[in-house]
């Protein structure tokens, strides 16, 4: 058998400790004579699916990091430009503000809650700050472009190359109110990605009169050209810092995949690349925990990819399963909830109680009522800013009642008084469709903004109640429930903002009466239910399939539901005695890093 030597080229070293764990060692074995186990350092790199924006879009900018990432502008095929922002949580993307100008092959940098956005076709001199909900006009940029690179943060932000009637070497320094020369770069481009900060600043790829792999460092004056990129490519997007950035997509002469990873001297071609190979996307993050959103194939595409490259260990998949939490004050079923795991709200329900709780993760505690005591409600928001509307008190209602976090004040009367109806987005977003009403189950759909609702002229392809929701108010799901027949459905149907459609993707147990939560319009869980008796099945759906997950511990139909598909919990409902039951759902996941350490080879 060949000998380690001759195939690595060194030996096996002997240590009494384990080496520093830096890339330097990254494909190094070693002998542990303490511990008495021969080990070995492993570089992971991969990408992997995140939650789809609910825009489909192209030559977006982008800022902030791989779990608070800000997307905005872009162009839509047939649309044109777009001013609307979304905020992504490291797991599904939200509506954000609009901006005051809508443009694309716009640049941007900072966070999520301090974001700068500026120039982009038609507002080639714009820039525009963002604070976490809205945008505000900042200092015009001195020299109109597009297609520019982009660093830093909102306070000390970076602009550099893009292209007017010509490609420019121009760079800008924005000090927070007003933008001044910098450095210019040795190679006039357009196209191009940038990292770093506006003291330590990259730019990379681009378009100058051919696709371009050049490389130049930024150090608060000017650029200098350093070791050009392995793959020379334009409409890239980058992340990261000067010392370690990260480039991935773009295209050369067809949309490209490659990823690469600059360590401060030497570009390195990634053993992982993006699914979607892609050109004009939006990228955050840093080189280890990079993020791509949105960008072009031959159409604008939504998809998300999320990017993980560190030395690490990791610690072993996990099982899907339910456990235990505190109990409700009072058991009853019908019940509204909204929130999340660990900081949700759940109000009304047996007997057209009007009484409301919280629960923090283990525990329920009273808080003020409800001034209309109902049940088959249903609530949709987060425990500091979320809603319940309709009902049955016990004819059947359109009220809606807002939680701030301390008490409940009177919203927007729904058009269409209802009740068990499905739901889904925000206080300010919020949608509904389906339910029953006097005169049987309904198909139509409103939305909320807050203060009003608003018929919508699309309605779900048939009439549903008893009926779960996910998603926003521009991308939902609608499933289960029972039909105009009062029979139990499995069926599945997309909403786009104005229309819904047929989903192809059906549950695989036909009921209705569920609890249910969920992030986005590719991600929910259906908690128990009534298929005939009170279940304790539980489906989660992620974009492609609903999978039969670990059943419950205590079978039960109209319970309440709060979280989302991978965090989540159930309480109340019947079975068909009342319940009190908190459980809690917990998704399982592939190994994950748990920080440097050496893998064990063998022990002796």
């Amino acid at each position: 058998m060949a000998e380690y030597e001759s195939i690595h080229g060194t030996r096996v070293k002997y240590l009494t400790s384990d080496p520093t764990l830096n890339s330097s060692t990254e494909g190094q074995v070693w002998y542990n004579s303490t511990t008495g186990t021969n080990k070995a350092l492993v570089q992971i790199k991969a990408w992997s699916s995140g939650g789809s924006m609910a825009t489909a879009r192209f030559a977006l900018g982008g800022a902030g990091t791989q779990t608070a990432a800000l997307g905005f502008g872009g162009y839509v095929i047939g649309t044109g430009d777009k001013n609307s922002t979304e905020e992504y949580s490291g797991f599904s993307w939200a509506n954000g503000g609009n901006l005051g100008t809508a443009r694309r092959s716009i640049s941007g940098c900072g966070t999520q809650t301090a974001g700068l956005a500026f120039g982009g076709f038609n507002s080639l001199t714009a820039t525009e700050e963002y604070d976490g909900s809205s945008w505000t006009a900042g200092g015009a940029l001195s020299t109109g472009r597009r297609n520019l690179g982009g660093a830093g943060i909102q306070t000390a932000g970076l602009a550099f190359g893009g292209s007017s009637t010509t490609v420019l070497s121009n760079t800008e320094e924005y000090d927070g109110s007003s933008w001044t020369a910098g450095g210019a770069l040795n190679t006039a481009r357009a196209d191009l990605a940038g990292a770093g900060t506006q003291t330590v600043g990259l730019a990379f790829g681009g378009n100058t009169t051919a696709v371009s792999s050049s490389t130049e460092e930024y150090d608060g004056s000017s650029w200098t050209a350093v070791n050009s990129m392995n793959t020379a490519r334009k409409y890239l997007a980058g992340a990261g810092i000067q010392a370690d950035a990260l480039a991935f997509g773009g295209i050369t002469t067809a949309n490209t995949n490659v990823t690469e990873e600059y360590d401060g001297t030497n570009w390195t071609t990634s053993s992982a690349t993006l699914a979607t190979a892609r050109r004009r996307l939006g990228g955050a993050g840093t080189r280890a925990a990079g993020l791509g959103f949105g960008g072009e194939t031959t159409t604008q595409v939504a998809v998300t990819e999320e990017y993980f490259s560190s030395i690490d260990n990791y610690d072993p998949s996990s099982t899907s399963a339910w456990a235990s939490g505190g109990n409700l004050p009072a058991a009853k079923n019908g019940m509204g909830g909204f929130g999340t795991q660990t900081s949700a709200i759940t109000a009304g329900g047996t007997s057209f109680t009007a009484t409301s709780q919280s629960y923090d993760g283990a525990s329920w505690t009273a808080t003020p009522s409800l001034s209309t005591g109902r049940t088959g409600l249903r609530g949709f928001g987060i425990s500091t800013a979320g809603a319940v509307a309709g009902g049955e008190s016990p004819a059947i209602i359109g009220n809606t009642e807002e939680y701030n976090g301390s008490s409940w004040t009177a919203g927007g009367t729904m058009n269409t008084a209802r009740y068990i109806y499905g739901t889904a987005g925000t206080l300010t977003q919020g949608i509904v469709f389906g339910g029953l009403t006097p005169g049987g189950v309904q198909n139509a759909t409103e939305l909320y903004d807050g203060t009003s609702w608003t018929s919508s002229p699309g309605s779900l392809p048939e009439g549903r109640y008893a009926v779960g929701g996910s998603g926003t108010q521009t991308a939902a799901l609608a499933f289960g429930g029972g039909n105009p027949g009062f029979s139990n459905t499995s069926t599945v149907s997309d909403w786009n903002g104005t229309a819904w459609s047929s989903n192809p993707h059906s549950m695989n147990t036909s009921r209705r009466d569920f609890g249910f939560a969920g992030s986005s319009q590719d991600g929910a869980i259906i908690m128990g239910g009534q298929e005939g008796s009170a279940s304790a099945v539980t489906e989660t759906y992620d974009g492609g399939s609903w999978t039969t997950e670990s059943s419950m511990s205590t079978a039960r139909a109209a319970s309440a539901g709060a979280g989302t598909e991978a965090l989540s919990l159930t309480a109340g409902g019947s079975s068909p005695t009342l319940q009190s039951a908190t459980e809690e759902w917990t998704a399982g996941g592939p190994a994950s890093p748990t920080g440097a350490a050496a893998s064990t080879l063998t022990t002796s």
